[in-house]
């Protein structure tokens, strides 16, 4: 895992450290190999380059107007890959009639790379996108398919397809993505801290209020898309609502998790009774490393019985997504602008 939030200090992060891939596979019936079943590699911290880089083409399935892959040398150099990028075709896109569509379809993406369907196109008929750090220039590998960016990709149906509950990565892989039992206990201890809970964790609602990169947007007019915490508030109401109609619980703990840096709003925040991770109280950064504010976080919005999220952001699809399946909660969203 790499964030775009993190410093390269913080090195890569191994997957397996923070989901439970044991479960998965027996869950799937399927080999999930992480690269580090596959080869030997450096010490994530190690900020030295390895020696021995080993030269493999890949797809870019970044938009036609896009003129460079998604690239991040730090995980390549982690990875000991030196990468080589060709444009996926016209043919695998959404609709191939939006030029700066960036939606891809999964089944035109499998008949490129099905090992037992070779293709019959021949590399040069595809757009050279961009050589590797050393200058190599390799057409995709045919043994091992490796994309730079998947985010865009769908069953072609329509876009952003995640966000929706019959969304195929979520219900035949996502919803078997749990957590390690490590990283659940930590979240929990933290949540537990929070909510001053001494012994059991309390059911609680979960908020996620996505600010921070989404001001970036609003242009010079924040309060067209940036949701107030009244409207946060009134989606809480309605999940307890909800909780207290279907499963005859009343929850009145709620526990915000925000990018928002106003200490303004964190004063609100505490003046209607809300709790959040104190991070800074906390020395999460000092104990945990960087990696771990985002993903105690990000276990802790899981946690609810409930969960109010913001519109758009992938945080809360996923939360939303987990809270549902995992704890049969309820959930809502608060839209751009706090729009109901």
């Amino acid at each position: 895992m790499q964030a775009s939030r993190t410093t390269r200090s913080a090195g890569p992060l191994p997957f397996g450290e923070i989901f439970n891939l044991t479960e998965l596979r027996n869950t799937l019936r399927k080999p999930v190999l992480e690269w580090s079943e596959v080869k030997i590699l450096a010490p994530r911290l190690s900020l030295s380059k390895p020696s021995d880089l080993e030269q493999v083409g890949c797809w870019s399935t970044r938009s036609p107007r896009e003129k460079e892959p998604i690239t991040s040398q730090n995980l390549l150099d982690h990875l000991g890959l030196d990468v080589s990028y060709t444009r996926v075709p016209a043919s695998t896109q959404c609709n191939s009639a939006l030029v700066d569509n960036g939606h891809l379809a999964l089944t035109p993406l499998a008949d490129k790379i099905y090992p037992w369907n070779p293709d019959p196109s021949k590399p040069d008929e595809y757009e050279f996108m961009t050589a590797s750090h050393s200058g190599a220039r390799l057409a995709p590998d045919h043994r091992l398919s490796c994309f730079d960016l998947m985010y865009y990709a769908s069953l072609g149906s329509r876009p952003y397809e995640w966000n929706t509950r019959w969304s195929p990565a979520w219900r035949f892989v996502g919803k078997y993505l749990k957590f390690t039992d490590s990283v659940m206990d930590l979240a929990k201890q933290y949540v537990r801290r929070a909510l001053d809970a001494q012994d059991e964790l309390p059911q609680f609602i979960s908020v996620h209020a996505r600010r921070g990169d989404f001001v970036h947007q609003c242009y010079d007019v924040p309060s067209h898309c940036l949701a107030p915490l009244s409207a946060y508030a009134h989606r809480v109401k309605e999940v307890q609502d909800v909780l207290l109609e279907k499963l005859a619980v009343n929850v009145t703990e709620v526990l915000i998790t925000s990018d928002e840096t106003d200490p303004k709003f964190w004063s609100d925040v505490k003046d209607i009774g809300w709790k959040r991770i104190d991070h800074e109280a906390e020395r999460t950064l000092d104990q945990h490393g960087e990696w771990y504010l985002p993903i105690i976080d990000m276990v802790a919005l899981s946690l609810g019985l409930g969960f109010v999220g913001s519109e758009d952001s992938t945080v809360s699809i996923v939360s939303a997504h987990r809270v549902v399946d995992w704890n049969h909660g309820a959930t809502r969203v608060v839209g751009w602008g706090g729009r109901h």
